[in-house]
C-alpha cells in the first residue's frame, strides 16, 4: 500500500494540474458575487459606511484632512437611520466619527470620488478592485511558500475569495480592504525575503562570521528588500490601525531568521542591525501623522484613540453591558456573534443568514479542527509521511503568531467596546485561510477521513439520544452532520489506483476496474469535485446572499 506523503504528492501535483487556470476562475467568480454585493446592499448599509465616505468627500471637496470634534459621534441619530433603513430623506453628514483614522485609503478613495463625482457603487467597486489584488497576493504570497501543495494554495485563496462576510467588507466603502492588500504585500517580501534565507542556509548548516556578513550584514543587495518592506509597512501604519501589530511581528522574523543561521549573540546583533533597515523607513512614513495627531487631540495620543474614545458618546461598553446583563450572557454573545459575524452577519451586525447556514459552518469548522488536529500530530510526531518541511514548519508557526495577536488584538478591543465582529479578524485572514485549506486537506487523506467521519457519527448518535430525551430534535444539524460523514466514509473509494492505492477488502477486480482510463478519469473528476465542494458551496451562497438575506431584511 502506498504512503499518504506519496500518494497526495500525486493529488497535488497531477489532479490540480494548472493551478493559474484556478486562480482565474476563482478570481473571476469573486469578481461576479462582489459586484453583486456592491449594487444590491442598500446604500450606507455596512458598518460604518457613511463616516468612510464623509471621510472621503471631505478630501474631495476641501482639499484638507478632517479633524475629529466632539458631535461627530450622535449615537441616538445613527440609531434612528438604522431603525428606519437610512431613507434618502434623512441626511448621513452628520457622521464623522472615522476621521481619526490614518488617511491614505481615504486620499486614494478621493481620487475615485472625483472621477465618479461622489458615486457610492462607484466607492465600494474600488473596494472590490482591492479585493482582486487581495486574492492575487494570497496566491502568489502562498505560493512561495506552498510550491508543490497547489491544494493548500488554491484552497486558501478560494476560502479568502469566498468567505461570504469578506466578500461583503471588501464590496463597501471601508479602509479594511486596503489595508489587508498593504499587509499581505508586507507578507509577501517579507517571506520571499526569508525563503531566500533559507535556501542558502538550510536549517541545522552554520556559517562563519566571515561568511555571514557578507551574506547579510555588509551586502548592499539584501538590504534592497528589507528597505521595501519597511516602506511598505510605512504605509500600512497610514492606513489602519491594526498594522502597528505587523511592526513586531515583522522585526522578529528577521531576527528569528538570522538566528536559526548560527545560535550566536554576533547573529542576534546582525538580525537587529538588519530589522532597522525595515523599522527606520516605516517610522519616518508614521512620524508626521502621529505629529499631527498629537497637535490636534493633546498629550501622546498618536492614534487619537483617547480622542476618539471620548467623542463616541453613547456607544455600547462592554463593562456596562456585564453589569446589566452578567458575565455568563456576554460570553455566550461573545462568541456566537463573533462565529456568525465571522462568516456572515451583513448591514449594521443586523442582518443574519437562516440559522441552518450557520449551523452548517459549525460543523464544518469543527471538521477543519480535526484535520488541523491530525496535521499538528503528525508534525510533532515527526511521521515520515509528513510532506511539510523545515521551512513551511516555520511559516505556519509564524502564521499561528499572527493568528494569536490578531485574537489578543480583538480581545482588547472589546474589553472597552462591544465590538463582536468576525471582521476584524481579517488583517490575519491569509494565516486564517492557510489552516482552512491544510485542515481540509488532511481529512481528504483516506485514514484521516475515515477516523473524521466515525467520529460524526458518534457525534450524530449522541445528539440524537440527546435530543429524544430532551425533545426537539434538530433534523438539519444531524443530516449535515449525516452527509459530511458519508462524504468522508466513502472518498477513500476515490484514491484506488492512485500511485498503487488499495482496499484489502475489496476485490482485485474492482481495483483493475478502477485502473482503467474512463474510470480513472471519472474519479479523478469525482475527487476534485469532493475537494472543490466547500469552497463552490461558499460561491454559490455569495450569489444568493443579497437577494434571500440583505435585500429582503433591509427593504
Amino acid at each position: 500500500m502506498t504512503t499518504d506523503k506519496s500518494l497526495f504528492s500525486e493529488l497535488d501535483q497531477h489532479y490540480i494540474r494548472r493551478p493559474q487556470l484556478w486562480l482565474v476562475l476563482i478570481t473571476l467568480a469573486y469578481m461576479a458575487v462582489a459586484i453583486n454585493f456592491a449594487v444590491q446592499t442598500p446604500a450606507w448599509q455596512a458598518p460604518d459606511e457613511p463616516a468612510h465616505y464623509n471621510y472621503i468627500a471631505h478630501i474631495a471637496t476641501e482639499g484638507t484632512l478632517p479633524v475629529l470634534r466632539v458631535g461627530d459621534y450622535d449615537q441616538d441619530y445613527r440609531d434612528h437611520l438604522l431603525r428606519k433603513n437610512f431613507p434618502p430623506e434623512l441626511s448621513v453628514a452628520g457622521l464623522r466619527y472615522e476621521s481619526y483614522q490614518p488617511p491614505l485609503y481615504y486620499l486614494a478613495g478621493a481620487l475615485v470620488y472625483t472621477l465618479s463625482d461622489g458615486n457610492l457603487i462607484a466607492l465600494r467597486l474600488f473596494g472590490v478592485a482591492l479585493g482582486v489584488g487581495i486574492i492575487l497576493l494570497s496566491y502568489y504570497t502562498l505560493s512561495l511558500v506552498f510550491p508543490d501543495k497547489p491544494l493548500v494554495t488554491l484552497g486558501a485563496t478560494a476560502f479568502t475569495a469566498f468567505l461570504p462576510m469578506h466578500v461583503s467588507v471588501t464590496a463597501s466603502v471601508t479602509n479594511d480592504a486596503f489595508a489587508e492588500l498593504l499587509l499581505l504585500a508586507v507578507l509577501a517580501v517579507l517571506l520571499r525575503w526569508t525563503r531566500t534565507q533559507f535556501m542558502q542556509t538550510p536549517v541545522g548548516k552554520s556559517l562563519d562570521s566571515k561568511q555571514l556578513e557578507s551574506k547579510q550584514g555588509e551586502n548592499p543587495a539584501s538590504r534592497y528588500p528589507l528597505l521595501l518592506l519597511g516602506l511598505l509597512l510605512g504605509l500600512g501604519l497610514l492606513t489602519k490601525i491594526y498594522a502597528y501589530a505587523f511592526v513586531p511581528l515583522t522585526l522578529l522574523v528577521i531576527v528569528a531568521t538570522i538566528w536559526q543561521q548560527q545560535h550566536t549573540w554576533r547573529n542576534l546583533w546582525v538580525g537587529i542591525r538588519m530589522s532597522l533597515w525595515v523599522l527606520l523607513p516605516a517610522l519616518l512614513l508614521g512620524l508626521p501623522w502621529w505629529i499631527r495627531s498629537m497637535q490636534l487631540y493633546g498629550g501622546w495620543d498618536i492614534l487619537g484613540l483617547a480622542w476618539h474614545d471620548m467623542v463616541v458618546v453613547g456607544q455600547p461598553r462592554t463593562s456596562e453591558w456585564i453589569d446589566a446583563h452578567g458575565l455568563m450572557p456576554y460570553s455566550e454573545r461573545a462568541f456566537r456573534f463573533t462565529f456568525q459575524s465571522f462568516w456572515g452577519i451583513f448591514g449594521w451586525m443586523g442582518v443574519f443568514m437562516d440559522e441552518r447556514i450557520y449551523t452548517a459552518m459549525l460543523i464544518f469548522t469543527g471538521v477543519l479542527f480535526l484535520g488541523l488536529l491530525w496535521t499538528m500530530i503528525r508534525l510533532i510526531s515527526g511521521k515520515p509521511d509528513t510532506d511539510i518541511d523545515d521551512y513551511q514548519r516555520w511559516v505556519l508557526f509564524f502564521f499561528g503568531l499572527i493568528i494569536l495577536a490578531a485574537a489578543a488584538a480583538y480581545i482588547w478591543y472589546n474589553t472597552k467596546f462591544m465590538q463582536h465582529q468576525g471582521r476584524y479578524f481579517f488583517w490575519g485572514l491569509l494565516p486564517i485561510s492557510t489552516f482552512v485549506a491544510l485542515g481540509w486537506r488532511e481529512v481528504m487523506r483516506p485514514l484521516q477521513g475515515i477516523i473524521t467521519a466515525f467520529l460524526a457519527l458518534v457525534l450524530a448518535v449522541a445528539l440524537t439520544v440527546a435530543t429524544i430525551v430532551s425533545g426537539g430534535l434538530n433534523k438539519w444539524t444531524l443530516l449535515t452532520i449525516m452527509l459530511i460523514a458519508l462524504i468522508l466514509l466513502l472518498q477513500p473509494l476515490l484514491f484506488l489506483g492512485t500511485d498503487g492505492y488499495t482496499l484489502r477488502w475489496l476485490p482485485q477486480r474492482f481495483h483493475a476496474f478502477c485502473a482503467r482510463p474512463v474510470p480513472s478519469l471519472l474519479r479523478r473528476g469525482i475527487r476534485t469535485a469532493v475537494w472543490m465542494l466547500p469552497f463552490l458551496l461558499l460561491a454559490l451562497l455569495d450569489a444568493l446572499i443579497p437577494a434571500l438575506f440583505i435585500v429582503p431584511q433591509l427593504r
